[in-house]
């Protein structure tokens, strides 16, 4: 089973609307602290997710995704560099979940639109359920803060991120 043309729109405006609620949320919640690291890194995604849907470079949709979300990392990039951020474990799981993402998007591309497959295999609902999947795991890292799965502890173990 994967998720088909006509619930995965809905399910696209339901990831659009959490990137924005999480930003209002970091909005208001921080808007008394100085460090407005997640606010901006939160906003950074909104914009991305919904301009993504809103102006489309390329086609087809996968490829589509896949530059906004490589271009996404590559801002996140710079603004850490710019603002010489230091790492938290929002930004972790968001440049982890792009990167994955990104990488599902292009085995997918690969296989429809290079390879033209028609026949069902494993990578489809790979591809339906896992972006999904780590899309919510983003806004709720947005929202937590916190290295909720771990991920920041087997970073550093594999020497990916500073103690």
């Amino acid at each position: 089973m994967y998720i088909n043309d006509i619930i995965g729109p809905y399910i696209g405006v339901f990831i659009e609307w959490g990137f924005l609620m999480v930003f209002l949320y970091n909005l208001v919640l921080y808007i008394n602290n100085p460090n407005k690291s997640i606010v901006i890194l939160s906003m950074m995604m909104a914009i991305s997710y919904v301009i993504s849907d809103l102006f489309p470079v390329v086609s087809p949709n996968y490829l589509n995704w896949l530059v906004y979300d490589l271009l996404t990392i590559v801002a996140i990039g710079l603004w850490i560099k710019h603002k010489r951020i230091s790492s938290f474990p929002a930004i972790c799981y968001v440049v982890c979940g792009l990167s994955l993402n990104a990488l599902i998007m292009a085995a997918i591309y690969y296989d429809l639109c290079i390879r033209l497959n028609v026949e069902y295999w494993w990578l489809w609902p790979v591809y339906s359920f896992g972006v999904n999947l780590v899309d919510i795991m983003m806004i709720t890292a947005l929202v937590l803060n916190k290295d909720y799965l771990g991920l920041m502890r087997l970073l550093r173990k594999a020497g990916l991120l500073k103690a």
